[in-house]
Formats: C-alpha cells, sequence, structure tokens
C-alpha cells in the first residue's frame, strides 16, 4: 500500500478512483487481513488482484457495500477492492483527534 495514502478505517466513505465523478459514496464495512493477491472473489474465483491487475499484488484489501439512503441496516453485498483503488471521501474518525488521544495516553 502507498504511504501517501491516508488510512482507511471502517464506517469511512470512499469512492471508485477509476469511475467517473458521478461515482457512488461506498461504506467500508471490513478491512481483510489477506493481501490482494490472496483475496479470492467467491469460491475458488479470481483474487482482487488478478481483476484489478494495474494495482499491487500486495495492496490491503478493503471491503465496502454501496448503502442507500433509506437502508435500515447494513447487512448487504460486500465488495472487495485493493486499497490504493479507493479515494477516501469522509472520515467517520478524526485521524488528529486520534493522534491527540493516543499522544495524551502516552
Amino acid at each position: 500500500m502507498s504511504d501517501d495514502l491516508p488510512p482507511i478505517k471502517i464506517g469511512d466513505h470512499v469512492t471508485d478512483r477509476e469511475d467517473d465523478e458521478d461515482s457512488a459514496t461506498m461504506l467500508v464495512v471490513g478491512l481483510d487481513t489477506l493481501r490482494a493477491d490472496a483475496y479470492e472473489l467467491g469460491d475458488g474465483g479470481p483474487t482482487v488482484a488478478e481483476v484489478n491487475p494495474e494495482y499491487p499484488e500486495t495492496d490491503d484489501v478493503v471491503e465496502v457495500i454501496f448503502p442507500q439512503r433509506t437502508d435500515l441496516d447494513v447487512d448487504k453485498k460486500r465488495y472487495a477492492y485493493p486499497r490504493e483503488r479507493l479515494s477516501l471521501e469522509t472520515p467517520l474518525h478524526d485521524l488528529e483527534d486520534e493522534q491527540e488521544v493516543n499522544a495524551d495516553a502516552q
């Protein structure tokens, strides 16, 4: 994963860098421990890296859903993307506040 990208956390809103300006906002629901070259899409399906060859095979995998404003729950189909393909739109957590809390705890 590129060190230039901000960290993504569960609950953050992201968009697909490859989509046009009207890209749907996605909700991060999972941060998998498998790399893109090991995360299979379905049983025995291609890996995230195989479906996204323009991104690093060693990239982290981020699981997202496409929520609607009227959804009552977020138990929807999950989609897996390489981290570098996603652009952070709205973080759920304020990184500066977290850094201040961590500094205070030390």
